[in-house]
């Protein structure tokens, strides 16, 4: 009814206004005397905001602010978009394989210890490793049989058919070359060596010479009884010798307080010789020292201590050279302990150490060398 009612205003509003611009005279006074419920005598003066069309009524969602960190992440985006694309990284993947490929192979180590197992000899144990068996033996001064190892023994083994030689006090790369038969170059190119000229060596370093030829075992030594003391009288007397008798073995060697021999030497330690010098000991003698637990090892000759120390685990174990005046150098392997320093001078006859088992060793015992100015000599022929 309402909406009757206002269609009415509305149209005799749109027809007095056309009446008012065209015909002013046919109302010029207002209408007075209608009635309607809800609607006053007096009609009001038309509202253009009427006549547009009614406004929808819709409902617009709040603009929420864009965080800062989305805003961070949106520029940052955006920056990746408008950059160019960059190679793929498969192609950096290849620098590096490629840098690898001619990149040189790591240091080969100039010996590994292996751990004798059952049934292992010396041929097995080379072929299995690639080398010839005599670099095998002559890595191993403990090693007297080919064919019989210890279940257990530690050896060493070269990296290829060459000998490990320890730099002994005032030798040269020439010196060592010249031993073992080979160039110098051959010794500096072994890149294990870490020899970058012909001076670059050091006391005491291990030096790998790839090819180098083994000594050559000496002659055997001919069987001779050793001297007897003499009491003045022509009749022989007994040299009491500790280790000596059924159990000790061997030829007895003078006591060290005896005179020295015309190379100047005294013996370092008294007992039975174990080991001779020979093509299966081509180094030097053995000296048992079984039935002599703490037997102290004095100097063959005076001179300077030139090293003493080494590795109980491995090869000579802790052990002493002594280099004389006259060039003289002798060892004293598979001590116990040691009781001078290097660099130290000692008198003949002084302690150097005590008797032991260090290193490869078959039980206690004196190892002794003999080296007059760089060759190597049987111990006998110098001792008395």
């Amino acid at each position: 009814m309402l909406g009757i009612i206002a269609l009415s205003v509305l149209a005799a509003t749109f027809g007095g206004a056309r009446l008012t611009n065209h015909h002013s005279h046919a109302f010029a006074a207002p209408v007075t005397g209608l009635t309607l419920p809800a609607v006053g005598s007096t009609v009001a003066q038309a509202d253009v905001s009427v006549v547009r069309p009614p406004a929808i009524n819709k409902t617009l969602r709040a603009v929420q602010p864009v965080p800062q960190k989305q805003q961070q992440v949106a520029q940052q985006l955006a920056t990746l978009a408008a950059s160019p694309t960059p190679a793929p990284p498969a192609a950096q993947e290849d620098a590096v394989v490629r840098a690898a490929a001619v990149a040189p192979p790591p240091d080969l180590p100039p010996y590994q210890v292996y751990q004798v197992q059952d049934g292992d000899t010396v041929s097995s144990i080379a072929a299995r490793f690639g080398i010839d068996p005599q670099y095998i033996i002559a890595n191993n001064a403990e090693i007297q049989d080919s064919d019989f190892l210890q279940l257990g023994q530690s050896i060493i083994i070269p990296a290829g058919n060459g000998i490990l030689h320890e730099v002994r006090y005032g030798e040269t790369l020439s010196d060592i070359a010249a031993r073992y038969d080979v160039s110098v170059d051959a010794i500096t190119s072994f890149a294990a060596n870490h020899i970058t000229t012909p001076d670059d060596i050091t006391e005491t370093q291990l030096v790998f010479v790839p090819g180098g030829t083994p000594p050559a075992p000496p002659p055997a030594p001919e069987a001779s009884p050793a001297p007897e003391p003499s009491d003045g009288s022509g009749d022989a007397v007994a040299t009491p010798v500790p280790g000596g008798g059924d159990d000790g073995g061997g030829a007895a060697a003078p006591p060290a307080s005896g005179p020295a021999s015309s190379h100047g030497l005294i013996w370092p330690f008294v007992g039975p010789i174990s080991s001779y010098y020979g093509p299966s000991h081509p180094l030097g003698i053995d000296i048992d020292g079984y039935n002599a637990p703490g037997a102290p090892i004095v100097a063959a000759t005076s001179g300077t201590v030139v090293f003493a120390g080494g590795n109980a685990c491995c090869s000579y174990g802790l052990y002493v050279v002594v280099m004389s005046p006259d060039g003289i150098e002798t060892l004293y392997g598979h001590l116990s302990s040691i009781e001078v320093s290097q660099g130290q001078t000692v008198s003949q006859g002084e302690v150097l150490g005590i008797i032991g088992s260090t290193g490869y060793s078959t039980g206690r015992h004196l190892h002794f060398e003999v080296i007059d100015n760089g060759v190597r000599v049987n111990p006998l022929n110098y001792l008395p």
